[in-house]
């Protein structure tokens, strides 16, 4: 099970930048989409429905989320820890936001 200490990619875990669709500290919600394809594991696909709380983002050198000038990369991978304290990476298209029947954002507890 992968912790907050044990990531091994490159993450940062505090950021502000508002093009983000995530900012540390709040919740996503993991879509259909995650198990609309055949390269995301089983294991990743278990966690559909799910909510946890965005507590990092991968980086491809530690200062920004994109690269520097051209983005160096299509997706932008964002760790979600649950309940137990386990830590899951995603691709972005795999989270959203948890929504209210209005629209807005949707308080909660993690799964």
């Amino acid at each position: 099970m992968m912790t907050r200490d044990t990531i091994k990619a490159q993450v940062m875990f505090e950021w502000d930048n508002p093009q983000c669709k995530f900012l540390p500290g709040l919740h996503a919600v993991v879509n259909k989409e995650v198990s609309n394809n055949g390269y995301t594991s089983k294991r990743k696909r278990s966690f559909e429905g799910k909510r946890g709380k965005v507590i990092a983002v991968s980086t491809p050198d530690g200062k920004t989320i994109r690269g520097n000038g051209n983005p160096s990369r299509m997706y932008t991978n964002y760790y979600l820890e649950f309940s137990n304290g386990e830590v899951v990476g995603f691709d972005s298209m795999h989270l959203d936001l948890p929504r209210c029947d209005k629209g807005g954002y949707k308080f909660g507890n993690i799964d």
